[in-house]
């Protein structure tokens, strides 16, 4: 003889499953989210950003004969950035104006590993000067190297405002100079 079946068992077991493939869903969903906003998008540069030791700095909207350098500005005018050779980035893994602890604005680069490695070359022997980054052979800034870059990520400060650090990010991007 056959055990009469409960009516209600097998409407319990289809929900026990429908709820485990629910929560089962909503942590993949979860993870998939997690990981897609964690890596990091690379940038593609519309202009390569070249970066180079400044081996002088010669004041003067205008480079002297035979001096291979890009003219920039600093705090007191015109001044023609006297390079040694340098690195090309044609992209970065991210870029963009961060708040800082200490109050004001930098720009944050995030290289790709191959071009943080050449960065790294490059700053080892250079430390303690100004880095020319140009784009189109314009000096966007000249920030100076204090220590060995070994992690692949440049930060720009110095007590910039939000609308200088957009600036530079235009104009690391090879945008025209926007205002904030």
């Amino acid at each position: 003889m056959r055990a009469a079946r409960r009516p209600h068992a097998r409407p319990g077991l289809i929900a026990v499953v429908i709820a485990l493939w629910v929560v089962i869903a909503a942590i993949a969903l979860t993870g998939t989210l997690i990981a897609a906003f964690s890596q990091e998008h690379p940038v593609r540069f519309s202009a390569p950003l070249k970066i180079y030791p400044v081996t002088q700095e010669i004041p003067g909207a205008q480079c002297p004969p035979g001096v291979q350098g890009a003219i920039g500005q600093s705090p007191t005018g015109a001044i023609c950035y006297q390079l040694a050779v340098g690195i090309t980035i044609k992209r970065v893994n991210d870029i963009h104006v961060e708040r800082m602890k200490t109050g004001g604005y930098a720009v944050s680069l995030s290289l790709i590993p191959a071009d943080g490695r050449a960065l790294t070359r490059l700053t080892r022997g250079n430390t303690g000067r100004p880095f020319a980054l140009t784009v189109r052979d314009q000096v966007v800034a000249a920030p100076r190297v204090d220590a060995p870059i070994t992690k692949g990520r440049i930060l720009i400060s110095g007590n910039l405002t939000r609308g200088d650090a957009n600036t530079i990010v235009n104009r690391l991007k090879g945008r025209a100079a926007q205002s904030a």
